[in-house]
């Protein structure tokens, strides 16, 4: 189940990097991606005290909250628009970023078969 979930958040890490101009040149956000961005938030203090042994506990997700809030008022005010460039590579770095991570650390996981 590893090594599927793992091959599964990799490809979706590199297909987003293929139609990155889809998620941060757009007016509007896709629903089909921000399923995707809600599952890499909701997980991504896991992979800060999981998968970095970081004892954080859910401020992972409160802090990218807080900064999506302020990279929705600054594209808000520059662009007359929330979802505007700042709060869409915001996203994306944020999303990418738990995509990239946990996609070969499941992967490793499941070759290794490391207990857990």
């Amino acid at each position: 189940m590893r090594l599927v979930f793992g091959l599964g958040a990799t490809s979706y890490f590199v297909w987003n990097l293929v139609v990155y101009q889809d998620r941060v040149g757009s007016n509007s956000i896709n629903a089909g991606y921000l399923v995707g961005v809600v599952f890499a938030w909701w997980y991504l203090s896991d992979a800060f005290v999981v998968g970095l042994g970081l004892k954080w506990g859910r401020w992972p997700r409160i802090v990218a909250i807080l900064v999506a809030v302020v990279l929705a008022v600054v594209g808000l005010v520059a662009y007359e628009n929330v979802w505007a460039p700042p709060l869409a590579w915001g996203v994306f770095i944020m999303s990418q970023f738990w995509y990239g991570f946990i996609g070969p650390s499941f992967i490793l996981a499941a070759i290794f078969a490391v207990p857990g």
